[in-house]
């Protein structure tokens, strides 16, 4: 068999221009001129999915929330995102322009912490806030303190006007000088005190 392979090898016959080059010559392969070379690249095809980055404008399920930057396929974004006027594409406008919403958000953001910051500082300073209300025995008065009562005398005083929904009471049924606090944000609260007096003409 290797004779038979040799043989083979011999009868294959190589021009270099009108020059037969003798293919069985030791070294003949690297002697060569390199235009004689040939290069083979395998290359698997594989099946590319293309996809879009795209910019929410409001919520989807599983997807993300408005606003929000995502990367779905072509044919989702063609074919539902956009003619539902869901999405679009992450343009750098676009981009640039959410970045500008981000930092006024952020901005505005600060700027209502530092109000209920300085409200705290406000609330603090001032101390007290008086509500008169009727006595009866034993000082005990008629009815109750209630937030909205707070909240008037705080308006009364600052000129703010607070939610009542965000007043912390104690138990009030006589007279005298409670601890109370207001949530003014999230992150910030502030604490005073309420000092219950007897009406006048009680």
């Amino acid at each position: 068999m290797e004779a038979l392979g040799l043989k083979a090898q011999s009868s294959i016959q190589t021009y270099d221009g009108m020059r037969r080059v003798d293919m069985s010559a030791p070294g003949i392969v690297q002697a060569l001129p390199q235009r004689h070379r040939c290069a083979f690249t395998v290359q698997a095809n594989k099946k590319v999915v293309k996809k879009q980055t795209v910019v929410l404008k409001q919520d989807v399920p599983n997807l993300g929330t408005k606003g929000a930057i995502t990367t779905v396929p072509n044919g989702f974004f063609r074919n539902f995102l956009k003619p539902q006027n869901i999405a679009d594409l992450a343009t750098e406008g676009i981009l640039m322009n959410l970045e500008r919403e981000k930092e006024r958000g952020e901005k505005a953001a600060k700027d209502v912490k530092t109000k209920a910051r300085a409200m705290a500082v406000a609330l603090q300073t001032i101390g007290k806030f008086i509500v008169k209300k009727k006595v009866g025995e034993n000082d005990k008065i008629f009815g109750s303190v209630t937030p909205s009562e707070i909240v008037d005398a705080i308006f009364q005083q600052t000129g703010r006007q607070l939610d009542k929904k965000d007043i912390e009471l104690p138990e009030i049924n006589t007279l005298g000088t409670y601890p109370a606090s207001i949530r003014l944000h999230p992150e910030v609260s502030g604490v005073f005190n309420v000092v219950v007096q007897r009406e006048k003409n009680a």
